[in-house]
């Protein structure tokens, strides 16, 4: 057994089970009160000696570094452990001295599993299955309350059907929740038009993969891609064909830059941002060259540029080894002036950005 999608809080374990072990022990006193002194031995046999143990034992595991992966399998024999300690100490109450002692405790440690400690509706249901064959033993093998046996055979197994009921009324509507909270996440993250990263996603994932590169000396290449003439293009061609001209630049540079550390992200209409890292300068002049060759394959029409007779693009990039110095806007500004330096050399090329020298 294993988790669902619950995050298993080891700290909040382990606090409920200290409440759990207090609400177990406040009951000796009530249950003193009414037990007769002929079964204390045994009372203090099942409760001191049998189950805070099984308590402490299962407080202690919350501090393993593994026992999130064991929280379901945990809990349900620590719970089964104490059910049927309380079920030996039914039968020897009744056995030695004709006293019936509370059954309720069977449904108190089993909603204690499924609501308070939370275990999954699979888990739940072997935990009440186990419990209730359990209880089923001890009511058809020991008239031990009686006329009301089996009335209270069918409280226990209603109360139990009514905790899994609420379980799984429970667990679906989680999952609901997150499937629903998945899909915003990707609405939020992705551009709709093109399906990849959305500007903000970009923004996000540069500042994390630059502090990254930073620590261990990697180099960071931004391509900025922009269609050439584009406005021209969607009055001509109309919107519909201007949207699909800027799924295709998606597409290419999602097959060009296909590691998963490259973001491919869409800057703002017909503009397009890459980051890659960990490349040589070589490779991300070839890289540059691909894009533009890419273009020069498809051999769009294009009658309304001035410039080319088929869609082309432009890319400004700038490759640096990054330190601690290195700041992303600075990167960003450098590809960007890379841009309008090949615009200005007449469009459909690449164009790296190089410090001037004084």
């Amino acid at each position: 057994m294993h988790t669902d999608f619950r995050k298993v809080d080891a700290k909040l374990i382990r606090l409920l089970s200290f409440v759990g072990t207090a609400i177990l022990s406040s009951f000796i006193i009530a249950d003193l009160s009414v037990l007769p002194a002929s079964l204390e031995d045994v009372y203090f046999t099942s409760r001191l000696f049998v189950q805070l143990p099984v308590c402490i034992i299962f407080f202690l595991l919350t501090f393993m570094p593994s026992y999130p992966k064991f929280h379901q399998l945990t809990v349900c024999s620590v719970m089964l452990a104490l059910i049927y300690s309380n079920y030996w100490l039914i039968i020897q109450c009744w056995k030695l001295d004709g006293f019936a002692f509370p059954y309720e405790g069977t449904i108190i440690y089993s909603l204690f599993a499924i609501f308070v400690f939370r275990i999954n509706f699979i888990s739940a249901l072997i935990l009440c299955g186990i419990a209730l064959a359990g209880y089923t033993f001890l009511t058809f093998s020991y008239p031990v309350y009686g006329a009301s046996n089996f009335i209270n055979l069918c409280f226990v197994a209603s109360s139990m059907v009514v905790g899994l009921l609420g379980l799984y009324q429970i667990d679906s509507g989680l999952k609901k929740l997150r499937m629903v909270n998945f899909k915003l996440t990707g609405l939020s993250q992705i551009d709709q038009l093109t399906n990849i990263f959305n500007r903000g996603t970009y923004e996000i994932r540069f500042s994390e993969q630059l502090e990254l590169n930073k620590r261990v000396g990697n180099s960071v290449c931004v391509f900025i891609i922009d269609l050439d003439s584009f406005k021209k293009y969607n009055d001509g061609y109309g919107h519909v064909q201007g949207d699909k001209v800027i799924k295709l630049q998606a597409d290419m540079l999602s097959q060009i830059f296909r590691r998963t550390t490259d973001i491919v992200a869409r800057y703002g209409g017909e503009e397009f941002v890459v980051v890659t890292s960990n490349n040589t300068e070589q490779e991300c002049e070839k890289l540059a060259q691909r894009i533009i060759e890419q273009w020069q394959s498809q051999k769009i029409p294009h009658n309304d540029s001035n410039e080319q007779d088929h869609v082309t693009c432009s890319v400004g990039y700038y490759f640096e080894v990054v330190n601690s110095d290195s700041e992303k806007e600075l990167i960003v500004e450098k590809a960007d002036k890379a841009l309008y330096q090949a615009k200005a050399h007449g469009k459909n090329c690449f164009v790296r950005y190089r410090e001037k020298r004084t």
